[in-house]
């Protein structure tokens, strides 16, 4: 996480929240080898909300020349389940059940952002929206399924 992002990420949360934020990306961000071999990061976070960005360019390119869609799905998987996480107790985990996403507009590089936001979290299902865009340009919209585990199942 990087210095002077603080406001943006935490502005709106007691201290307890702030700290509870910073194990989640600490836990679930800055420790997956995926998130980091993708370039992800998380831009802001909040209590059922989640924004993330990644660097696209040539190297995330289909055979059309466009960023493909398993990117940008993954971006998206990371913004909602990140979301989902903010509502879960520290040793909760949640895992995609099912996610959908619609391909809006075509991109080639640059930096995209993925916002993810929970609709509805039951005890163990929770569903949350997902928008991703390349500044003001939707690029792709979606909903993601989850199923939260706790560490006896």
């Amino acid at each position: 996480m990087e210095e002077g992002a603080g406001n943006r990420l935490w502005g709106a949360c007691s201290a307890q929240e702030e700290e509870t934020y910073k194990a989640i990306v600490r836990d679930r961000v800055e420790n997956s080898p995926f998130y980091l071999h993708m370039g992800l990061r998380v831009t802001g976070l909040g209590r059922g909300w989640a924004t993330f960005e990644m660097a696209v360019g040539k190297r995330f390119w289909n055979v059309g020349g466009v960023v493909h869609g398993g990117a940008l799905m993954s971006i998206a998987d990371a913004a909602a389940g990140v979301s989902l996480a903010t509502l879960l107790d520290r040793d909760e985990r949640p895992v995609t059940i099912e996610g959908k996403l619609n391909f809006c507009s075509p991109v080639t590089e640059g930096v995209i952002e993925a916002r993810g936001e929970v609709v509805k979290k039951g005890k163990l299902i929770a569903v949350c929206d997902v928008e991703v865009t390349e500044g003001d340009r939707l690029v792709a919209k979606g909903i993601s399924t989850y199923m939260v585990v706790s560490p006896e199942e």
